[in-house]
This record gives structure tokens, C-alpha cells and sequence, in this order.
């Protein structure tokens, strides 16, 4: 059997995570490009309507909101 990583069934408090901000991006010959980048899981909405995400930029925090739970 394949013994690779699998990803948890909810997302929980913690947890790395692979998202694209909108608020964090790198200007590029004049075209704002937006890429994935890893944060941890920092609140999750009780009915799971949206959660933040803090990532680490430039020895700083900066937390963005996504939509649902997945």
C-alpha cells in the first residue's frame, strides 16, 4: 500500500495549511502575482462558515479570512 501523507479530515486550530492570499503578493513586471503560500490555521467560525490563516512575511504575522472549512 502507498504510505503517503493524508490530509485530516477537518481542519483544525494549528494545523499547516497550503492557501493563496489576496492581501500578500509580489509585483512582477508590472502584474501583481498572487502564489500559495504555508500558514497555520489560527481560528476556525464555531459553524464553520470561514477561517484564518496567519502567515509568517518578513518576520511578521499577517492573518487573512477564507471561506468554509476546506
Amino acid at each position: 500500500m502507498n504510505e503517503r501523507r493524508r490530509r485530516p479530515a477537518r481542519l483544525e486550530i494549528g494545523q499547516e495549511v497550503v492557501r493563496t492570499p489576496e492581501t500578500i503578493f509580489e509585483e512582477a513586471h508590472g502584474k501583481d502575482i498572487r502564489r500559495p503560500m504555508r500558514g497555520r490555521v489560527d481560528y476556525i467560525h464555531p459553524r464553520g462558515r470561514f477561517h484564518i490563516v496567519a502567515f509568517e512575511v518578513r518576520g511578521k504575522t499577517i492573518k487573512e479570512t477564507f471561506q468554509g472549512v476546506e
